[in-house]
């Protein structure tokens, strides 16, 4: 099989020929490989992202699993704000008769760290900005022809996941109080946003992709089960119903607690396939209790941990795990060996690459 077919058969229940290997390879570890600046890359599409991941994945020989936000052809207007030789400081904005509209938060990228949002005014930044370097990358590219120039450069070697989000509770201080302030409004908000998100899906399925990612990182932290009823569980339903008709596999990103909504999504949604069912301490699944209760059901990603195994474990540590995980949820297949979140930036590459030796001699179907 092809990364492409082994990815799609697990993603979607099935039997592939081994198990799937496919690292959360987001942003930290290809940064590392491009011997780029972390803003080359993020900023500056220099590379795009999705080339940077794809070249990641192909070093390490692993089924290359590319999530990838597509940006639209509107986007607000990125500028460096703050620019020292360690780190640069981005901010967008978007012209509405003439003036000029910050957003609330700005994008810190420090060299040798993982990119970070933090609130403008946290970091000093003034709404009244008017020394700042608007970004114009030579890469350019938007919508579909973002999407195929990826899928292009990626070929059989793995799948484009284009990514949607669930309009649910941010981490945002504010946005928590003013929802237990006026539910209501909150509610109303989130549900203009989420006919928006619907409309996107349904052009992102006009381009016939293979399976689409609804990334929602620490979701289950600021939203428990009955918030999220509430605010994301029908536009989860939705979007599945809808990939489902269109034949494109869902899968949905969700770090940190998850076990409740591995519940909520395969009994009460068409989703395929959830990730990355984090151990304790950072999330609070059990893989294999996961596998005998829902297995059936949904298709599973994931689990290692980040630190403990892939970070600060030995390759003997790495290859012990991985089968471990194997044991837990290789029976009727429906499994793809990953990682309980994004690889670390100082995660030896060994590490990486034995995940994939594992899936194809103990991952065997």
């Amino acid at each position: 099989m092809t990364g492409k077919e082994r990815l799609l058969t697990a993603i979607k229940g099935g039997i592939p020929d081994h198990v799937p290997a496919a690292p959360d390879l987001y942003e930290m570890i290809p940064i590392r490989v491009s011997g780029k600046k972390p803003w080359d890359i993020i900023a500056y599409n220099d590379p795009p992202v999705w080339k940077a991941r794809i070249d990641a994945c192909r070093k390490f020989g692993v089924d290359a699993y590319i999530p990838l936000w597509i940006p639209a052809a509107d986007e607000p207007v990125s500028a460096v704000v703050k620019r020292t030789d360690e780190q640069i400081i981005v901010r967008r904005f978007t012209e509405l008769e003439g003036k000029r509209r910050w957003e609330r938060d700005v994008m810190v990228l420090t060299d040798g760290h993982a990119s970070s949002i933090v609130r403008a005014s946290q970091m000093g930044i003034s709404d009244e900005l008017e020394d700042f370097e608007i970004i114009r990358p030579d890469y350019q590219a938007a919508d579909r022809r973002y999407f195929e120039d990826a899928r292009g450069y990626l070929g059989d070697d793995g799948v484009i996941a284009p990514m949607v989000s669930l309009p649910v509770l941010s981490h945002s201080e504010e946005e928590m109080l003013a929802y237990f302030d006026d539910s209501q409004k909150i509610k109303q908000e989130k549900h203009e946003i989420g006919t928006a998100v619907l409309e996107r899906v349904k052009e992102i399925l006009s381009w016939k992709p293979d399976t689409l990612l609804i990334g929602n990182s620490g979701m289950m932290l600021f939203n428990p089960p009955p918030i999220f009823r509430e605010l994301g569980l029908y536009l989860l339903q939705e979007i599945t119903r809808l990939c489902k008709q269109a034949g494109v596999a869902t899968n949905l990103h969700c770090c940190g607690t998850e076990r409740e909504l591995v519940k909520i999504a395969a009994e009460e949604s068409e989703l395929n396939c959830i990730e990355p069912l984090e151990p304790p301490p950072m999330g609070d699944c059990d893989l294999a209790q996961i596998k005998q209760t829902f297995g059936s059901r949904i298709a599973l990603k994931g689990n290692l941990h980040t630190t403990e195994i892939m970070l600060m474990g030995s390759v003997e540590q790495v290859a012990d795990a991985c089968k471990k995980a194997i044991d837990a949820a290789v029976a009727g297949g429906g499994f793809i060996l990953s990682t309980g979140d994004q690889v670390p930036m100082g995660t030896p590459f060994e590490n990486i690459e034995i995940m994939m030796k594992v899936a194809q001699t103990y991952g065997r179907y």
